[in-house]
């Protein structure tokens, strides 16, 4: 309860040393040296002279003091003998000691007595805590939710900084002080860290800032942050904001568990995150968080294309005004939704979601991966891989655009679809299995007589002037109609089909034959594949198709 920080700093206008080392011990409270050893608990500071201490640390080990100076050290008090001894150098008597250091921890002890009281009662909230914490921090304390609206501060305790005036004034953090912290990496500094965060004077004001995030359900849910404008930042302030922060977490863990969203919020991350599969389980827990077990979803899986500029807890605010019978969480940077219709006809329902979600896909810079549907809550885990996939896979393969230079409406007859940033594991589910064949510690299509023959035939286009790989894409696309064929083309069917002949000759290959045509296409979408890889690791070089030497 009470540390060595805190401790250290109401002696600190005093003269004396300290042989604590790098002890974390706390204090349940202080008491005077006992005359029986066995009397003694390890958890008290004892105040005595600084002669009974070094007799008693020769007779016991592993206790703590607090001492008046009654003899100096000589050559034979060695460390052992000093250790856990603190030392003031006053001319005073232990009664004096002893009244400094109660007064002190019988304050604190009475402020955490009056927070303890406070959550007994049900309808205690953070601005009861935070009128509590005034005469102890003597700072200004604010608390936000994860969109950065003002919840509860010290009112009577000013603040000093600008940007923490603004917040009284408006209730919340504006645009502008939002992109000054994400430009001090203030927010990537918040994901990484689970405890305490202290900011230098200038980070984000021109005071220290101590700050602490709550997280539920694996979000970063509630904020606290004092000003240290009164009192200085210290090791000892910190402890005492520490405390505090135990409070506000109960508060907080309190009011979460009583949110319906936050209910379904930990059975999802659990699902996704937590590696819960157990299908009973699952039913069990949806029945509490209010998630139907059958039903028809899909899941979307949203990630920003620029972290450093994107404040999770407001886009998540937002999406669900877009989104309101889904199940939405957040998982540092990436955004999950469940969504859940009243009828099969899924494609349709998701597709007008979507249409309303372009906007603030923008706005935010946000890439939307959309799964499958699926019709058991256990199958949401691969549903949001699948999300995932989408818009890692479909992202990457739009890097290639229009690979083979074909016209228009030839590429367009296979390109990866999506509305702006908004991509279909529908449209990449192929390629991730390509993907899965040849990264393996076995290539499946290394060396394949249908892979050969397409390259054969991409360097004969060079070597003549042809266009015969893009006859052969827009013939097997439109299953061999040459019709179609020649109107992708802006060809003559008859025309068409005297390029398939010699397309035919020129490689070997029997266009009438089902399994030709199936893996001259995968040829077709690998050799894209690989092109999109290479673009993706190495985006400066310029796109180019492949050769035999390839």
């Amino acid at each position: 309860m009470f540390t060595k920080n805190i401790v250290l700093e109401t002696l600190q206008n005093y003269r004396g040393s300290q042989h604590l080392g790098d002890s974390d011990r706390t204090y349940k409270w202080v008491a005077m040296l006992p005359d029986d050893p066995e009397e003694m608990e390890p958890d008290l500071l004892y105040v005595c002279m600084l002669s009974s201490a070094m007799k008693r640390n020769q007779e016991v080990f592993g206790y703590h003091y607090l001492c008046i100076r009654d003899r100096f050290s000589d050559e034979d008090d060695d460390a052992d003998t000093l250790r856990g001894i603190i030392i003031l150098n006053e001319n005073k008597d232990v009664p004096w000691l002893f009244n400094i250091i109660h007064r002190r921890f019988l304050e604190i002890s009475e402020w955490i007595n009056k927070m303890q009281t406070a959550l007994i009662d049900s309808s205690c909230d953070y601005q009861r805590l935070t009128d509590l914490c005034e005469p102890i921090l003597n700072n200004f304390v604010s608390i936000f939710d994860s969109s950065y609206s003002l919840l509860a501060h010290t009112r009577n305790i000013r603040c000093q900084d600008p940007i923490h005036d603004a917040l009284l004034e408006k209730g919340y953090h504006t645009d502008e002080i939002l992109q000054k912290f994400k430009d001090r990496k203030r927010f990537e500094v918040y994901e990484q860290e689970q405890g305490v965060v202290v900011s230098a004077p200038g980070v984000i004001s021109q005071f220290e800032i101590i700050t602490k995030w709550c997280r539920y359900g694996g979000e970063l849910l509630l904020q606290v942050v004092m000003e240290c404008s009164q009192t200085p930042a210290s090791h000892a302030l910190t402890d005492l904001f520490d405390i505090f922060m135990r409070h506000i977490e109960i508060c907080f863990q309190r009011q979460q568990r009583a949110q319906p969203s936050q209910v379904y919020s930990s059975l999802l991350h659990e699902m996704i995150y937590g590696g819960l599969h157990n299908p009973f389980i699952i039913g069990e827990r949806a029945k509490t968080a209010d998630v139907p077990f059958y039903g028809y979803f899909d899941a979307y899986c949203i990630v920003f294309k620029d972290n450093s500029t994107v404040l999770p807890g407001r886009f998540v605010q937002e999406i669900m005004a877009y989104l309101p019978k889904s199940k939405i969480i957040a998982h540092k940077y990436e955004v999950v939704a469940l969504n859940i219709y009243n009828s099969s006809s899924i494609q349709k329902l998701s597709s007008q979601h979507l249409l309303k979600l372009v906007p603030l896909l923008e706005k935010y810079g946000a890439l939307c991966g959309v799964s499958e549907m699926f019709v058991t809550l256990p199958e949401f885990r691969n549903a949001c891989i699948q999300a995932t996939r989408a818009q890692t896979l479909g992202s990457e393969l739009r890097m290639i655009g229009n690979y083979w230079q074909f016209d228009k409406e030839v590429f367009e007859s296979t390109s990866i679809k999506g509305n702006g940033d908004i991509l279909f594991y529908n449209d990449v589910y192929i390629y991730l299995t390509l993907h899965l064949a040849q990264s393996g510690t076995f290539d499946a299509f290394t060396n394949t007589w249908h892979n050969s023959a397409l390259k054969k035939l991409i360097e004969y286009d060079k070597d003549n002037n042809t266009r015969l790989v893009e006859i052969l894409y827009a013939h097997l696309v439109s299953e061999r109609r040459a019709t179609t064929s020649g109107r992708l083309l802006h060809m003559h069917r008859n025309n068409v089909l005297y390029h398939i002949s010699r397309i035919e000759e020129i490689t070997g290959i029997d266009l009438n034959d089902y399994w030709t045509r199936l893996k001259l296409m995968l040829a077709f979408h690998f050799l894209e594949l690989q092109e999109s890889n290479r673009l993706f690791f190495h985006p400066a070089h310029e796109t180019q198709k492949p050769s035999d030497d390839e």
